[in-house]
């Protein structure tokens, strides 16, 4: 089954097995068409998703049991969709490590090695480490939001990071991808007059030296993820701000330099610093009509904050 919001891939394969939640990407491969065999432990789980195949009159093509997804004959189906189980049954706590995944971890990735088609919805803080070597890992953002992960396996494989971003402009939706290799190092440089802080779904894939590349910028420092430029150019990817200042961090020349411009709202963006935004709002004592954004980072190690505002 393929998840809503992911992109096109082939789907010429007539039937796929699903463990599931409550039915959702396995209704959505549903909709394309594609026979779906759902799978999901949990007895009330596995009657919700099947009332949702019924009440979408899509009981024909998504019939769920419920079970054991480590038993079931993949021989039977021409591709998987996997959704291991995050959370604890009996608290519902998050699972933070895959290998405590249900079903485990070993099973999950073992399933590409079995099933020449093959997708694992996983968490978007997966490590990169524990990706197989020859799948494509996509991190997939909304509106700035960071929202699913999933490992395309075997012959849905193309690159091996992709970032796909979905914007809402007025009634419209707009899809955005950026690919690589995930392992390239941007180049490193001084701030320069205008900072881009890119797409949560950007930084988590490793794409920011493919972004650096088309946006001929570089990083302040090697460890975090802001981007630098001469000019503003259009993307999807970051948000741009231009830079006025850039300052060693001291609380008393901040200060001082926010009154002298009649600062009294900011935004505050940090990356790499042990600052709290809250704290610094309330000891920064605001009072003007103007408006500004800061920056909390590091350049070439050294705590840094920037002043500027948003590049629209």
């Amino acid at each position: 089954a393929v998840p809503d919001g992911a992109r096109t891939r082939d789907r010429s394969p007539a039937a796929h097995a699903a463990p599931v939640r409550l039915g959702a990407d396995a209704l959505a491969a549903a909709r394309a068409g594609i026979r779906v065999y759902g799978v999901e432990a949990d007895p009330v789980t596995a009657a919700m998703a099947a009332a949702n195949a019924a009440a979408a009159g899509l009981a024909e093509l998504f019939t769920v049991e419920c079970g054991d997804a480590t038993a079931f004959d993949v021989s039977r189906v021409d591709g998987v969709f996997c959704d291991p189980a995050r959370r604890t049954s009996g608290t519902g706590r998050r699972i933070f490590d895959p290998r405590a995944y249900s079903p485990p971890w070993d099973f999950v990735t073992g399933l590409a090695e079995r099933v020449p088609r093959t997708v694992v919805k996983v968490a978007p803080g997966l490590d990169h480490a524990l990706i197989p070597a020859d799948a494509e890992a996509e991190w997939v953002g909304v509106d700035g939001d960071l929202v699913e992960a999933a490992l395309w396996c075997g012959d849905l494989a193309q690159v091996p990071r992709r970032a796909t971003l979905y914007r809402q402009v007025g009634a419209e939706t707009h899809r955005f991808q950026l690919t690589g290799s995930g392992a390239t190092e941007a180049p490193v440089g001084p701030p320069r007059r205008y900072l881009y802080d890119p797409d949560p779904a950007v930084v988590r894939a490793h794409l920011v030296a493919e972004l650096a590349d088309q946006l001929d910028a570089t990083l302040g420092d090697p460890s975090i993820a802001y981007l630098y430029a001469d000019r503003p150019t259009p993307t999807p990817y970051a948000r741009c701000l231009e830079i006025t200042d850039v300052l060693p961090f001291s609380l008393k020349r901040l200060r001082a330099l926010l009154r002298e411009r009649r600062v009294g709202r900011v935004e505050i963006l940090k990356r790499g610093s042990a600052l709290t935004p809250e704290q610094l709002r309330r000891d920064l004592r605001l009072a003007g009509d103007q408006a500004a954004s800061l920056v909390l980072t590091r350049i070439a190690g050294a705590p840094t904050v920037l002043v500027g505002h948003p590049v629209h």
